[in-house]
């Protein structure tokens, strides 16, 4: 049996890990990255209620009819 010195051995397994880590990333399959989900109603956020802003509108209809 032929000696192999322990560098020599070292050296070759660490070739041989690297090479089947490169093989394991190649294999995987590239997808592309998903389109963000739109978010519905964030720009429109009312910090009041919706009654409470029809009222402030009907009442200001009212101010405007009485002029």
């Amino acid at each position: 049996m032929a000696q192999v010195s322990f560098s020599k051995a070292a050296a070759l397994s660490m070739v041989l890990l690297v090479a089947s880590m490169a093989a394991l990333v190649s294999a995987q399959e590239m997808a592309p990255a998903p389109s963000p989900s739109l978010v519905t109603g964030a720009g429109f956020s009312l910090p009041v209620s919706g009654a409470f802003v029809a009222v402030s509108v009907v009442v200001s209809l009212m101010g405007l009819l009485k002029m």
